[in-house]
């Protein structure tokens, strides 16, 4: 047990700040000391993860979707914020919490977890599944002009040469990664709950995070705060708490049946694009 913590203790005389995400490993070890074979196991699963994909997780994905779902606006994880990912005690007589150890190997999101080895389950659980959403945004065909503007925001070196000026200052920079990212929120949060890639749903979805693109021409992260939170506000052509909708939901065509209002901004090639995703929907009904 002390060399699972050599690491977390010797950094800590040094005073030096450790990630969140160091500080919930070291938190959930020590929810696992009566389990030493378990405990070792999960050290390796979690050191054979890229620090960076940790990060990303609970500071792109998970806090996010926490915050939103509870109309909050969402701030960048720190330690400051690890209770949320404490979880419950084995032992506890709470109801919910027997609740929580029943419902294993199943997660939610924005739901309980027993404290200890299904800390580490539940991470592995969301990595693969961010990856498995992007992986059938990318080759799934009746995706695919959702993932040509993705990719759009996404090249690099000399195929962004290849682009008009215009279209790199529309689908290049912060704005247009923070829309990227929202999708990938609001997708996760439907998988996670619905489990189906609906193709209405999906593209629901994700035109609900691009029209805010559209609607602002400098994209920052407090508008996608507000946005995510269905915060009222004349700039923008759809006020709906994406979220907390998916939250309350019983079934997934709650999420594909919403309307989702077009904004009529032209000012750049992204109007055109989405347009024709819109109009391949109403081809399919």
């Amino acid at each position: 047990m002390n060399e699972a913590f050599q690491l977390f203790d010797s950094q800590n005389t040094r005073g030096k700040a450790l990630d969140p995400h160091a500080l919930l490993k070291a938190y959930h070890l020590r929810e696992m000391k009566d389990t030493h074979y378990e405990m070792v196991r999960a050290v390796e699963k979690w050191e054979a993860k890229e620090p960076k994909e940790l990060r990303e997780l609970f500071n792109l994905y998970l806090y996010p979707i926490w915050n939103w779902e509870r109309k909050i606006k969402s701030k960048p994880f720190t330690d400051k914020d690890i209770d949320v990912y404490k979880g419950i005690t084995e032992n506890s007589l709470y109801t919910y919490a027997k609740r929580a150890g029943k419902a294993m190997p199943y997660f939610q999101i924005t739901e309980s977890f027993i404290a200890g080895n299904d800390f580490f389950e539940m991470v592995s659980h969301y990595l693969s599944l961010l990856n498995d959403i992007k992986r059938e945004i990318k080759e799934n065909t009746a995706f695919e002009k959702l993932n040509r503007i993705i990719k759009k925001g996404t090249k690099k070196g000399d195929e962004e040469d290849n682009e008009k000026s215009e279209e790199r200052g529309v689908y290049r920079g912060s704005g247009f990664t923070y829309a990227i990212n929202l999708f990938y929120c609001a997708l996760l949060y439907y998988y996670d709950k619905f489990h189906n890639f609906d193709k209405m749903a999906v593209k629901k979805l994700f035109l609900w995070a691009f029209m805010i693109r559209l609607d602002m021409e400098h994209l920052g992260f407090d508008t996608i705060n507000k946005y995510s939170i269905g915060e009222e506000n004349s700039s923008y052509t759809n006020n709906i708490a994406m979220f907390s909708k998916i939250s309350l939901a019983r079934l997934h065509n709650e999420i594909s049946g919403i309307q989702i209002k077009f904004s009529e901004k032209e000012w750049n090639n992204l109007h055109n694009e989405l347009n024709e995703i819109i109009s391949g929907e109403n081809n399919d009904k």
